[in-house]
């Protein structure tokens, strides 16, 4: 099996990699929701889109809803989250092309499926490093469209990398249960998250959409993390 590193430095570095994402990001939300002044205050962003725009969804009257990048707006959370999302997209792009050169399934639809998660992984990782730059109360437009890449491609991401290895990882498990269930599982997840969270934000319902979008983030890092118990056998 081809690799760029070894097995103990790829371990650490998932290990950073899904701190830096997750950390940053939760302890970014928990200085937002305690930082108060404008980020309690009404929000509008209608002015940022053409007027033939549907902008109904782009008035928040009480304040900033819980999404994860709505700790991305105001100072200092604002430095936690760039920081977390920013390093976290470098270390994204990093791990892809190592899976990539560690996975090298049998069969041509298992290889076309490894190119495809490392193509994807790239993405998710490049839209991290490109939505620091775009906040949604300064930049609402680009900042939705690199979302969504995020969002898209980390479903493709899992379900591309789950069946590429899944011949590769057949006789791994964690605690029991196979691990290419956990990594079904985990795909089914972030497509149902993302699904309903679609629904609820075009329903207005911004808090249980925010509620999914985290339950997203959380399938896709679960879905790194579950590489490690292919480094270490005895996990």
């Amino acid at each position: 099996m081809s690799r760029l590193l070894n097995d103990a430095f790829l371990r650490r570095a998932i290990q950073i990699g899904v701190v830096l994402v997750l950390g940053s990001c939760l302890v970014s939300q928990v200085m937002m929701q305690l930082g108060g002044g404008e980020r309690d205050e009404p929000l509008d962003l209608r002015d940022q889109v053409s007027d033939d725009f549907d902008n109904d969804g782009l008035v928040f009257e009480d304040g900033f809803p819980p999404f994860i990048s709505s700790a991305g707006a105001f100072m200092p959370e604002r430095a936690v989250f760039n920081f977390g999302l920013f390093l976290g997209g470098l270390v994204m792009i990093f791990l892809s092309f190592e899976i990539f050169h560690r996975t090298k399934p049998e069969g041509r639809k298992r290889e076309i499926s490894n190119v495809v998660a490392l193509v994807s992984g790239i993405i998710i990782g490049f839209s991290m490093m490109q939505i620091v730059a775009h906040p949604f109360n300064t930049s609402i437009i680009m900042h939705i469209f690199w979302a969504m890449n995020i969002f898209w491609c980390a479903q493709i991401w899992i379900a591309t990398l789950a069946y590429a290895r899944g011949n590769l990882d057949s006789e791994v498990s964690w605690r029991g249960v196979p691990i290419h269930q956990i990594r079904w599982a985990l795909f089914a997840i972030a497509v149902i998250s993302f699904q309903a969270m679609t629904v609820l934000v075009a329903t207005g319902h911004l808090v249980e959409s925010a509620i999914l979008e985290w339950t997203l983030t959380f399938s896709a890092e679960a879905m790194m993390l579950s590489l490690i118990p292919a480094l270490t056998p005895a996990a």
